[in-house]
């Protein structure tokens, strides 16, 4: 098939967690034999067999209605996909009552397939838009290629508990706060992008790249994320528990509301290995 990918991004160059997520999955479409073309909000547009709808943020609504009125599409939710509002869409409220909604549920039924990431990112989406029940759908994990993560050497733990941009408000800082208040006997280091006034059991610790991220994970015992919003998936609950954390959190964590994150690291591995897999076996069944 010739396939058109919507992204706002460069998903090989940017480094936020939906791109990284559609890299992998481009990729295998490629492997695969598909010819793949990724398109931002300035691209022409081109035939196509299918549309693959992610993150548009900057593409102008008009021009997507028809293209998908033109062309089978199949969405691929991540934690926005029309909105640069940062905050989880079906569970605000004032989103409820947005303009935009109803255009945007118009275009979901008509796709051939909506993938979420997750049981608990479907369930949130169909709190605000029960007209979804029906519509065929696949849940994919996030992919996440385990083997930096579950076979990094193990290393001293630090006796405290990690997190990764949990004081960012949507993610769920309020939470944060209080848990570490709660708990003065135990630290916390928490990366977040700007310093912020926090417990005094609490510090913030300077970022690390993505491939220094495995020895982070390593260097602790716990890992810790407490949103106050549905979570589509959330890749570093999953890589810390990859990386042999105890990891604490809620039930608005979309990792946590897969049957097997319960499970052991190297289970919980082969299902996100699976993922790309998963993930064009329901496109390609879909759209036959």
């Amino acid at each position: 098939m010739r396939i058109l990918w919507l992204q706002d991004y460069d998903i090989f160059s940017f480094q936020g967690g939906a791109e990284m997520n559609d890299a992998i999955h481009f990729a295998e479409g490629m492997r695969r034999g598909h010819d793949m073309k990724l398109i931002n909000a300035s691209s022409p547009f081109w035939q196509a067999d299918l549309l693959i709808i992610s993150n548009c943020v900057s593409f102008d609504k008009t021009r997507i209605a028809n293209m998908v009125k033109s062309t089978p599409t199949v969405f691929f939710h991540h934690d926005y996909i029309f909105c640069k509002y940062r905050l989880y869409y079906p569970m605000i409220e004032f989103c409820g009552k947005c303009e935009n909604a109803k255009f945007w549920l118009e275009l979901y039924l008509q796709a051939k397939l909506n993938i979420w990431l997750s049981p608990l990112h479907r369930e949130a989406t169909l709190v605000a838009l029960p007209e979804l029940t029906e519509s065929k759908y696949a849940l994919v994990p996030s992919a996440i290629k385990p083997e930096p993560f579950i076979n990094h050497p193990d290393l001293p733990r630090l006796d405290a508990f990690l997190s990764v941009h949990s004081l960012m408000p949507f993610k769920g800082m309020d939470n944060m706060l209080n848990f570490a208040a709660l708990h003065p006997e135990n630290q916390f280091h928490v990366i977040n992008p700007e310093q912020i006034q926090v417990p005094g059991n609490m510090r913030i610790i300077p970022p690390v790249t993505y491939n220094e991220m495995p020895k982070l994970y390593h260097s602790y015992k716990y890992y810790i994320e407490l949103p106050s919003t549905p979570q589509p998936f959330n890749r570093t609950v999953a890589e810390a528990k990859l990386s042999g954390c105890k990891v604490i959190t809620n039930k608005l964590m979309g990792a946590a509301s897969w049957d097997w994150f319960k499970e052991d690291s190297e289970t919980m591995a082969t299902h996100l290995l699976d993922a790309p897999n998963k993930f064009w076996t329901a496109i390609e069944e879909a759209v036959k």
